[in-house]
């Protein structure tokens, strides 16, 4: 199935409206993703308007519980102090264009307020505005101004209606379970979109770990480095031995090492005496070791990284929803000291409902977690049996079982290589006791069962 054919439809857009029409309340408005609204009708009518330019349209499904990251802004902020937990006072169409307006009423014992929420699903103009009862702009998804249109959309000017369709809509037929036809909407659009999502992240995933496996290849292998450092500080020991009877300016020389074998090696060009020579063998030893014992700490690093990359790859290939999909790439920017202790291999950070979520990378990100963390934080782990260290940041706020949920599978995500059922515990950090290193005891926690 094409993206255009997802297209919606005049003959479409009316019968889902009539569908509408049927819900006295809203009760829960917000965005799920930058341009997508959810709207909760009535008590678990969960209705979504996917508002991209071109291709929008409406769908249904069951509410998730959870959203990635909460968008913050003054779109967000105002639909939300207009909108939630409001009684409908009309739905219709306006200008028989595919543009559906919302009107409800905000009451509390304060005063009485009325908006009007309009999506315009046309083409290029795709909007969502928000209005007040005297039809004046206070918020738009899109914020136009003359330049951009003969007809703009500013706050606190009038909004006028669109020029009307210079064609008739074409008529098409009857759709007779629109619940049923606004929920294959979405499995449509989950079967194309979210596919194509994981396609995209997984090559750029590759492409990351094709990089390191080659930086893996050129890096030199640590049992040669050790070698050549042993042979030269071999070397340096024997001109101490022989400093008086080797010849000084001897190009070739031949002498008997320790076990009793010849041993031939070349004077560098830099040695004026055999003195230096000897410093020369010595220092070229103590360079080698230092790179033999760099390079293990790099090829750990680079091994380190491409096993957290193939995990993050399966996480997301495993991805059932847009949620659980976001969760792993959607990531706000950091400050220099996160991307600095991130690149360390410390730890990975994750968002969910703007909740900040840590999760130790290796033994050292482990370590790392349990000592930056703060007493009130959730810690959590998987139960009698090793696995990474996930911390929910909590800055002293109730944490919902929903969020720990998540971050739950995230800890068994990057845990375990098989599906299946993981128990998982959690508690606050406080309870949480350092034995050694990244290995603890714990009390206080709880237990939850997982499933991937």
């Amino acid at each position: 199935m094409k993206i255009k054919e997802r297209k919606m439809r005049f003959w479409e857009f009316t019968q889902i409206v009539e569908y509408f029409q049927q819900f006295k309340k809203i009760n829960s408005i917000h965005r799920i993703d930058y341009e997508t609204l959810m709207v909760e009708f009535d008590r678990e009518n969960f209705i979504y308007f996917n508002m991209r330019r071109s291709t929008s349209f409406i769908y249904k499904k069951e509410n998730t519980t959870i959203r990635p990251n909460k968008i913050t802004s003054p779109f967000d902020t105002t639909i939300s102090q207009r909108f939630q937990r409001t009684q409908i006072e009309n739905i219709e169409i306006i200008n028989k264009d595919k543009i559906l307006r919302i009107s409800v009423i905000l009451s509390n014992k304060y005063k009485t307020e009325t908006s009007s929420i309009q999506f315009e699903f046309t083409g290029k103009h795709t909007n969502i505005i928000l209005i007040d009862e005297n039809n004046l702009v206070v918020e738009a998804l899109h914020h136009i101004s003359e330049f951009q249109s003969i007809r703009p959309v500013k706050l606190g000017r009038n909004l006028e209606n669109p020029p009307k369709p210079d064609f008739e809509f074409k008529t098409g037929e009857k759709i007779e379970n629109i619940k049923e036809y606004l929920e294959n909407k979405y499995h449509s659009f989950l079967n194309v979109q979210l596919n194509g999502m994981k396609n995209r992240e997984i090559k750029k995933i590759d492409r990351k770990i094709l990089k390191l496996e080659k930086n893996l290849a050129k890096a030199e292998n640590e049992q040669t480095l050790f070698q050549k450092s042993d042979k030269y500080k071999e070397i340096g020991e024997l001109i101490l031995i022989n400093l008086y009877s080797i010849p000084k300016y001897t190009k070739s020389i031949k002498l008997i090492n320790f076990q009793g074998e010849n041993i031939e090696f070349e004077r560098p060009n830099e040695a004026r005496d055999n003195s230096q020579m000897a410093n020369i063998f010595f220092t070229s030893s103590k360079k080698f070791k230092r790179k033999a014992e760099n390079s293990k700490v790099e090829q750990q690093s680079l091994n380190g990284k491409i096993e957290f990359l193939k995990k993050l790859k399966n996480a997301i290939f495993d991805s059932l929803n847009f949620e659980e999909l976001a969760i792993l790439i959607d990531k706000p920017k950091e400050s220099r000291k996160e991307k600095r202790e991130s690149s360390q291999e410390f730890f990975e950070t994750f968002w969910i409902e703007g909740h900040k979520i840590i999760l130790g990378k290796s033994a050292n990100g482990n370590i790392h977690i349990l000592d930056k963390s703060k007493s009130g934080d959730i810690w959590i782990h998987l139960k009698d049996r090793p696995s990474s260290h996930v911390l929910i940041i909590t800055d002293k706020r109730e944490i919902k079982e929903s969020i720990i949920r998540e971050a739950g599978k995230l800890c068994v995500k990057f845990s375990v290589s098989e599906k299946g059922s993981y128990l998982v515990d959690y508690t606050k950090r406080r309870y949480v006791r350092i034995q050694s290193g990244s290995n603890v005891l714990y009390t206080n926690y709880k237990t939850i069962k997982i499933d991937i």
